[in-house]
């Protein structure tokens, strides 16, 4: 990569007391050294402490007003769970780059930014993109009644918004990349949390001279939890297993060095409760130098999360790296340490018999905490080393910048809120210029309502989708809407199902128009509209038209609140319904049967899909054996 090749990053930095804002600190040495880095920081944030000098910050307001000047630049995002990375948001949203997900939860990074503020319409939002109907139902639940169950945040992992937004995703894990993958977002890249450099200035082998300094006896087992004390990291349980272990006789200190967060969670109730008080040190926020000298000071860690919101820990690799054994659940991205490194303890109904006796057995065996921690420390050596995973990160920004200069110049697609339409005053003139053609169309009477009712946004630069016969359709989007040939791809309304010959776009589709009679989704509408989404991008406009057919036999109710519910569950969103008479048959009835056509006018909000709606279940569809197992999409997003 060129000397002179430029990157802006988003991210906290020192001395905000994020873990975050260390590591982008610890990384910009060794980028800066190829890249020109901007870093851009909020604007009410401290001002930077011990960063590279090489290293241009500015404030979101600087940076907003210099817009166009980093419009060709690759942008680097870093995201997590806590309110430090809020600032960034709009930003990411409105001008895509690359996305390091530190924490694959990030419900409450969400929350701030909707729900937190008392908009629950935005946290509905949010939930219909993340887990479709289901989130939107749960969404409806909170605005209506204010339910909010207390683990939700844990239990409803939130981060699709983000992850749709971003052109290429970096995660520290495995565990994380399969989860994003499971999304359908393919540009994912592994890379390790690098080893912290800062270790370097500590010795182990003044273990004792840390203990001194720090008020830690010299004679006893020292344990070690890092970081936030919150609820997740099971120190009730490690508190309960201690005082099992005391009341058998044995002896130790537990040091709990991190930042207390008593809104959460009361740490200092749980330890009088276990009668710890004179064994257990809160320290609070530490500053580098403490925190790596608590650290050495201690005989072994304890590093527990569950649940785990996918978050990769610095401050255990830091430990690894500094030879210190370490135990965790076995879950998640901590399941990828080699077992040789560290006790993994599955969460389960013996994990708290089991997690005693690990203790037990890493208190009485100092020969096997210092082979854990040698393992670890060779381990996080090799595979962690930050000149090998900045390399990584270069390679990344090297990767989005070819992107960003093969990127078409064209207007990106506008948000929903700024779709333009055609004026009435144009149609009409249209319709007056082209009496002849239309003449003719008007006495089919069917597959009107999408053009006549101005349902069809302009302006779209990517695809446009045409499901239905072409002859009308195509000359409308053509002549009247303004839609390059090139532009539209025409499927034909019984061919959307059928992978064969009709594989997906490379991009997808920001626009698709849909006129099909109710014969095509006679059998499965989810199926069929979902076949439809998957060739959409999240935010498409869709106008769906479903003409009468009087050769349909549906296997399910197809009324129009039936319609309206499998779009629902197929991950749109309805924004208008038009009705219109197609014919009246008054053959042999009497009153005469009138044949209503529906236009849904449709925003993609979810890629995720409701394979069997509450429709299907009135008409023992779910025990047909073709839908068995559930619907899922081409490209494996998710499905219920």
């Amino acid at each position: 990569m060129a000397a002179n090749a430029k990157v802006v990053i988003f991210c906290p930095l020192p001395p905000k007391p994020n873990g975050i804002a260390d590591y982008l600190a610890e990384q910009l040495p060794y980028l800066s050294e190829y890249l020109d880095v901007t870093v851009v920081i909020e604007n009410h944030a401290p001002a930077p402490e011990g960063i590279c000098p090489r290293t241009r910050v500015l404030r979101l307001a600087e940076y907003l007003a210099n817009w166009q000047a980093f419009d060709k630049v690759p942008h680097l995002y870093h995201v997590g769970n806590n309110p430090d990375t809020v600032y960034m948001l709009e930003v990411l949203l409105s001008r895509p780059g690359i996305t390091v997900v530190h924490d694959l939860n990030l419900h409450y990074l969400i929350d701030l930014t909707n729900l937190s503020q008392g908009d629950k319409e935005a946290y509905t939002k949010a939930l219909t993109n993340q887990y479709g109907v289901q989130g939107k139902v749960i969404g409806e639940q909170l605005a209506s009644q204010g339910w909010k169950g207390q683990f939700m945040p844990h239990e409803l992992m939130m981060h699709s918004s983000i992850i749709d937004a971003s052109s290429q995703i970096i995660v520290h894990s495995e565990y994380s990349a399969n989860k994003i993958a499971a999304l359908g977002h393919s540009a994912i890249t592994l890379i390790p949390h690098h080893l912290s450099p800062g270790i370097r200035h500590f010795q182990p082998k003044l273990k004792m001279t840390y203990r001194g300094e720090l008020g830690l006896p010299g004679n006893k087992v020292v344990i070690t939890s890092m970081g936030f004390i919150a609820k997740a990291k099971q120190i009730k349980a490690v508190l309960t297993a201690l005082a099992e272990l005391k009341a058998q006789g044995l002896d130790f200190v537990y040091v709990l060095a991190g930042q207390c967060k008593p809104h959460e969670y009361d740490v200092y109730q749980d330890i009088a409760d276990s009668g710890l008080a004179d064994h257990v040190v809160v320290t609070g926020f530490l500053d580098e130098q403490d925190f790596f000298k608590y650290l050495l000071a201690s005989d072994f860690i304890i590093n527990l999360r569950y649940p785990t919101g996918g978050e990769s820990s610095g401050t255990l690799s830091r430990a690894m790296g500094l030879g210190l054994g370490c135990l965790v659940v076995n879950i998640g991205p901590f399941a990828e340490i080699p077992d040789e490194c560290a006790v993994k303890l599955d969460y389960d109904e013996a994990f708290n018999a089991n997690l005693t006796a690990a203790i037990k057995h890493l208190i009485e065996n100092p020969v096997e905490r210092v082979r854990l921690g040698l393992n670890a420390r060779r381990w996080v050596e090799r595979s962690h080393n930050i000149v090998r995973t900045t390399a990584q990160y270069r390679e990344v920004i090297a990767q989005e910048q070819q992107l960003l200069s093969r990127r078409s110049a064209a207007e990106p697609a506008l948000p929903a809120m700024l779709w333009r339409y055609l004026a009435e005053p144009t149609i009409a003139r249209w319709l007056v210029n082209n009496q002849a053609w239309t003449t003719t169309l008007d006495t089919q009477t069917s597959g009107v309502l999408w053009w006549l009712n101005n349902t069809v946004p302009v302006g779209v630069s990517g695809p446009v989708l045409l499901v239905g016969e072409a002859t009308s359709g195509y000359k409308l989007l053509t002549d009247l809407f303004g839609y390059a040939e090139s532009a539209l791809q025409v499927i034909p309304p019984f061919e959307l199902e059928q992978s064969e010959g009709n594989a997906l776009p490379a991009s997808l589709a920001e626009l698709a128009i849909v006129v099909i009679p109710t014969r095509a989704i006679e059998c499965d509408p989810v199926r069929y509209f979902a076949a439809l989404s998957e060739r959409l991008a999240l935010g498409a406009k869709v106008s769906v038209t479903v003409q009468p057919d009087n050769l349909a036999s549906p296997d399910v109710p197809i009324t129009r609140a039936d319609i309206t519910q499998y779009l629902e569950a197929s991950g749109f969103q309805v924004d208008n319904i038009h009705k219109g008479v197609s014919h009246i048959d008054m053959n042999n009835t009497y009153p005469p049967i009138t044949h209503e056509e529906w236009c849904f006018e449709l925003t993609k909000v979810s890629w995720m899909i409701n394979a069997t709606p509450q429709a299907y279940g009135f008409t023992g569809i779910s025990e047909l054996k073709w839908l068995q197992p559930a619907v899922t999409t081409a490209n494996g997003r998710g499905v219920l």
